[in-house]
């Protein structure tokens, strides 16, 4: 065999190698997407038959349907289906509810009768027949130099 068939057969025999390694990495991934394929299916499954148990929960079935006399049936409790359903829509990314924290922070002090003051709240009770009660805060103003609490009425130190 002369140099020029030899390096013909290293070079076909590196190709051959080549090509089988490209079908080894080309496996692992059909079987991914036959994985995602499959588990895809699955969640879809489930998230219908969420949806399913979670609005027969808001129907009622009538009392005689083709013929035939339905009982009564009991209430389903969605509890699990609900949860599923949370889920699912999570690990595809979709967020039922979120921007609720943001929210609280915003409204927090809004709509129970707290004001705002400069170091603290005040809290105002109204009664019938109409009786106007105000309740200081409850952290007592403090003189800076001396230490000493200052009266909220007078304004002067106690």
């Amino acid at each position: 065999m002369s140099d020029v068939q030899k390096t013909k057969a290293k070079e076909e025999t590196k190709k051959e190698e080549v090509q089988k390694v490209l079908v080894q990495e080309d496996q692992p991934e059909y079987q991914e997407k036959i994985m995602f394929l499959v588990s895809t299916s699955f969640q879809a499954a489930i998230l219908t038959w969420c949806l399913c148990v979670l609005s027969l929960g808001y129907l009622k079935l009538p009392n005689r349907m083709f013929g035939m006399d339905i009982p009564d049936q009991p209430r389903v409790d969605s509890t699990f289906a609900a949860g599923l359903l949370g889920n699912i829509l999570a690990g595809w990314g979709v967020s039922v509810g979120g921007g609720g924290a943001a929210k609280k922070k915003k409204k927090e002090g809004e709509g129970n009768g707290a004001i705002p003051t400069g170091n603290g709240y005040q809290t105002i009770i109204v009664k019938q027949p109409l009786e106007l009660i105000a309740k200081p805060a409850e952290v007592p103003r403090v003189d800076p130099i001396t230490n000493r609490p200052i009266d909220p009425v007078t304004g002067k130190l106690v």
